[in-house]
This record gives structure tokens, sequence and C-alpha cells, in this order.
């Protein structure tokens, strides 16, 4: 029992309990890790998790105004694969190679406890929220439209075949 919640003492050990569910709902194991090793790993995911989500609404208004892309696609729950399949014509395919992905923290977090790659792939975007199709040739003039931050950059290509979607390659985590 906690006498006086106030109290310096008590305050931190509160405050930590009420990240234990983040532990047992991206793990499905109880917390076991010592309280300081706990406290910094939710430290970390309060801050990733909370993050606000990059809306591309402009930048795909301007690139649509100026003709520069063929098809676009939201990466969401799906993963890669499921999202970008929707876009592609029949009898074209989108190649993607999984060694040009730019992962994020969170996603090298997750990997590390124990969640295979074709899981990854097909739940989380791996750090590819938005993906463009486009001839080329457009690269340059596509990249003017975005600030530096949140510069495209290729991870694929489009060919002929009777599957919308092959994934090659190997994600670095």
């Amino acid at each position: 029992t906690i006498k006086n919640p106030d109290a310096t003492r008590t305050k931190p050990i509160c405050s930590l309990g009420e990240y234990a569910p983040y532990k047992r709902i991206l793990t499905g194991s109880p917390v076991t890790k010592s309280p300081l090793d706990l406290y910094k790993q939710c430290e970390f995911l309060k801050k990733e998790l909370l993050k606000p989500t990059k809306i591309y609404v402009k930048e795909i208004l301007n690139l649509i105004k100026y003709n520069l892309i063929n098809g676009c696609a939201n990466i969401t729950g799906g993963g890669l694969g499921d999202n970008i399949k929707r876009v592609i014509p029949e009898g074209l395919t989108a190649e993607i190679n999984l060694n040009k992905i730019k992962t994020k923290k969170i996603f090298s977090w997750l990997k590390e406890n124990n969640i295979n790659d074709k899981e990854m792939l097909r739940t989380f975007n791996c750090g590819v929220g938005f993906c463009l199709i486009a001839d080329k040739k457009k690269i340059y003039k596509i990249k003017k439209c975005f600030k530096k931050k949140f510069q495209p950059y290729e991870i694929g290509y489009i060919s002929k075949s009777s599957s919308k979607i092959k994934l090659f390659g190997k994600i670095k985590w």
C-alpha cells in the first residue's frame, strides 16, 4: 500500500507502473526486466508511438497537378505487399527490393522482440509510409515537391508479370 502518493520516493514507482501494459501488449509477456530497463524501453516507445503521422496531401496534389506520378499507395495495416498491389494494373508487378528500405528504430525494436520478417512485412509499413509509382525520368522533379526530411527514395520498379507484387532481398533491421 502506498500511504503517501505525493512522496518523492513513491512517484517514480507509480508512474513506472503505468508503462507496464506496453511491455505486455507488445511482447505478450509479463514485466520481468528491471524497472530501470523497462522505464528506458517505455520512454523510447512513448516517443516513437506518439509521433504524428506525416500527411502527404499537399505534396501528392502537386504531383498530380503536374502529372508526375502514375499511382500511389498509403502503406498501412497489411504492409507493403497488400497495399501496393491494390494500385498495380493486371499484367504488371511491383518488384520491391527490401534491401533498399530505410527502417526506423521502432521497427528494429519490434524485430528484436521475436517477430519474424514475414509477419513484420505483413503487419507494419517498416518505415515506408507512402509509395509513389512514377516514371524514373521524373524522379528529380518529384523530389523537388518534398522537404529534405521527407525526400522519397527508390525501392523498386514495375515490370511485366502475372503477380502484382514481388518482394525480394532482405530488410536490414
